[in-house]
């Protein structure tokens, strides 16, 4: 299961094209049954595989902002 949420991860922002500006950063990551708790908590009518492909996107923010926070020009 987790090669299974790398490869999203991966796939997802190959996707969109953006691969090349998203830093290698190890995040500790929420498991995806809380993340789905969460959100379904927070009035999110949501599946499963939905909170998965949300919580990969925020984690490529997540990757992004810090990289800009951090970056030395």
């Amino acid at each position: 299961m987790k090669k299974a949420k790398r490869s999203i991860e991966k796939n997802y922002a190959k996707n969109l094209g953006i691969q090349k500006y998203v830093p290698a950063i190890d995040l500790k990551k929420i498991p995806p049954e809380k993340a789905f708790t969460i959100l379904r908590k927070a009035g999110y009518d949501i599946n499963e595989e939905q909170s998965e492909e949300i919580m990969e996107f925020l984690y490529i923010l997540v990757k992004l902002t810090l990289k800009e926070f951090f970056a030395y020009d």
